[in-house]
C-alpha cells in the first residue's frame, strides 16, 4: 500500500477520531439548554468533512487501484 495514503489515512482517521470526542466533550454530562450550539455544530461539520474525505480517498482506491501501490502508475 501507498506510504502516502497510509500517511493521510491515518492522519483523518485521527481527526475523526478528536473531532467525535469533541462532540462528546461539547455535550456529555451537561443539561441540554446548557449545552454550546456552536461548539457541539463546529465538531460536527469538522467530523463530517474529514469522514468525507476518508471516504472519497477510500473509493478512489478502490475505483483506480495502482493509486495504492507504491509505484504509483508507473509500470501501467
Amino acid at each position: 500500500m501507498n506510504e502516502s495514503y497510509k500517511d493521510l489515512k491515518a492522519y483523518l482517521l485521527n481527526e475523526i477520531a478528536e473531532d467525535a470526542r469533541g462532540v462528546l466533550n461539547a455535550i456529555e454530562g451537561k443539561e441540554m439548554d446548557k449545552v454550546d450550539d456552536e461548539e457541539v455544530l463546529y465538531f460536527c461539520h469538522s467530523l463530517a468533512v474529514s469522514m468525507t474525505t476518508l471516504e472519497t480517498v477510500a473509493m478512489v482506491g478502490r475505483l483506480v487501484p495502482w493509486f495504492l501501490r507504491d509505484k504509483g502508475c508507473e509500470g501501467e
